[in-house]
């Protein structure tokens, strides 16, 4: 049976469990020729950008341990990132909009722009063929009462989708994210050089080979992505990519 605890499902926090004793660190940025959202990844500023790192596997137990590539840039409008996964068998099978995107194959970003306040963060579980929830979890109220803007999204797929007799190479997520467009944690305003945000990256989901990865491991006896405690923290720098 699929797990539903990284989901919205059953986003359950856990208490009395200690915070990751050193959440990984990432600077963003800035481009320099901008960034076209196609799914492609192929302007100079992304070769230019670092990864975040090798995604752990915290609750592994059986399976290839497939990589993701995650990356981010930044400008005066949006935050980009990109997710290059690999996946030998690419599913999804869930097509509504806020649906349980997370039990197909997927990746994730949690992202609290104003930790000083408190622990809410917005949330996008993108599928690989694009579909996705987007809401925000501000602690106070359901999570599907806080729907927020979806991000300007485009993806490529590498393979075939819901055909486990071929083996597929993977998927592309490149996401632009609004600043101004989410106010709910924050005044939406663009980040200055310094600032610091606390961010989850995840990928789970998929019918073969399921897997939970993250970026910033969460410290949660059982998947749990939904631990604001263990994100990790991104810092913007006005520092161009190249």
């Amino acid at each position: 049976m699929k797990t539903l605890a990284v989901c919205f499902l059953a986003c359950a926090f856990l208490t009395a469990i200690p915070a990751f004793a050193e959440q990984p660190e990432y600077t963003v940025f800035r481009t320099t020729d901008g960034i076209t959202i196609n799914g492609i990844l192929d302007e100079a500023d992304w070769a230019a950008a670092p990864s975040v790192g090798d995604f752990q596997f915290p609750w592994w137990t059986a399976g290839e341990k497939e990589q993701t590539e995650a990356k981010m840039l930044w400008d005066g409008t949006f935050l980009y990132l990109s997710f290059k996964c690999s996946d030998k068998h690419i599913w999804a099978d869930h097509y509504d909009t806020n649906s349980a995107t997370c039990l197909d194959d997927c990746a994730e970003i949690f992202w609290n722009p104003n930790p000083s306040a408190g622990k809410g963060y917005n949330m996008f579980e993108m599928s690989c063929i694009g579909n996705l929830l987007s809401v925000c979890n501000d602690l106070k109220k359901p999570i599907l009462e806080n729907k927020i803007l979806p991000p300007h999204m485009a993806q490529t797929i590498r393979g075939s989708v819901n055909n486990d007799s071929d083996e597929d190479t993977g998927w592309i997520l490149e996401i632009a994210i609004r600043f101004e467009d989410y106010t709910k944690l924050s005044s939406g305003a663009t980040p200055k050089d310094g600032d610091m945000w606390r961010v989850g990256l995840n990928r789970c989901g998929g019918k073969t080979n399921e897997q939970f990865s993250q970026w910033s491991p969460s410290m949660t006896e059982k998947p749990n992505f939904h631990a604001p405690d263990d994100f990790g923290k991104i810092v913007f720098s006005m520092k161009k990519v190249r």
